[in-house]
């Protein structure tokens, strides 16, 4: 296995921590984690992909070691993309493999909508395709229901009770169950809580909730269209979709329908793997992500 390094990327005014393994291999492969988390959920997966490839895994703006602008309109979607193809300019690729989950996948998918000449191949695990997504907010109680998290991240003051108590509330809330099961170590929960304390750091996490237009529908506006053309959804590059299907906030219709939006895809569902992916799956997560972007390069000649 690869060692796992730790370098900062100055991309614009920002500074990016990353983790790395595969530095001297050629095909830069760009892993975006989500909310709680950190670089730190690839942590299994990098030496694996770095056998082969450039793996790459950042901080993104905001959590941990990267920078934490102040204002919350510095966590739109735009921002977010720009960091996504600063960092791969800044490691001279104008082309580029996305992996990503949860918020992460939220911006892979943004990168792989807008800027489909920059990305060779797109793998998603447990991170819903936009349209979909917003369509379940406005239409579907369940998933309205089990969004009401996303809601409460938006109140003033929230970060206050996620870091109380040594953060034990969003610590029970995501992986205390995978202290018990032995997916995750002691070690792993310093790694997670030493992160989540950092100065800023959870008012920057929370300020993707703030800044994002999607919210679950109050009951009154339930039912109603946001009226988006879904042709402006299309995801033009080879994807896969790796799920878990116990996912406790995305219910399994997020799935209904992909092939309307992506002409290339592949997805593969996992009976009994929660939103966790990367802690609850681990080996098939790095796997799955490999042996995909494996065969598009045979498919290109170069494997």
């Amino acid at each position: 296995m690869t060692a796992i390094t730790h370098n900062t990327a100055k991309i614009g005014d920002l500074n990016l921590h990353y983790a790395e393994c595969g530095a001297g291999n050629d095909e830069l492969v760009i892993l975006l984690h989500g909310f709680p988390e950190f670089w730190y959920t690839w942590k299994d997966q990098l030496p694996v992909v770095g056998e082969n490839y450039h793996a790459v895994a950042p901080d993104m703006r905001g959590y941990n070691l990267s920078d934490k602008p102040d204002r919350i309109k510095n966590y739109r979607i735009g921002y977010l993309v720009g960091d996504v193809l600063k960092l791969a300019a800044h490691f001279g690729k104008e082309k580029f493999y996305l992996v990503a989950h949860d918020w992460g996948a939220a911006v892979a998918w943004a990168v792989a909508i807008g800027h489909p000449d920059k990305i060779k191949g797109l793998v998603i695990l447990n991170g819903p395709h936009p349209y979909i997504f917003s369509e379940l907010l406005t239409q579907n109680r369940t998933q309205i229901e089990q969004s009401q998290y996303m809601a409460y991240f938006r109140n003033e003051g929230v970060e206050e009770k996620l870091v109380a108590n040594n953060c034990k509330w969003l610590w029970d809330w995501t992986f205390a169950k995978h202290i018990e099961a032995g997916q995750m170590s002691k070690e792993d929960q310093a790694a997670y809580i030493d992160a989540w304390t950092r100065p800023g750091a959870m008012t920057a996490m929370l300020n993707y909730y703030r800044a994002s237009p999607l919210t679950p529908a109050k009951e009154e506006d339930i039912g109603k269209s946001l009226g988006l053309n879904p042709e402006d959804f299309m995801v033009k590059v080879p994807t896969l979709v790796v799920w878990g299907e116990k996912d406790h906030a995305l219910i399994p219709e997020n799935l209904e329908g992909l092939d309307r939006f992506i002409e290339d895809l592949k997805v593969i569902r996992l009976p009994d793997v929660t939103h966790w992916v990367t802690h609850e799956a681990s080996e098939q997560a790095g796997a799955e992500i490999t042996g995909f972007i494996d065969a598009l390069e045979a498919g290109n000649g170069r494997r």
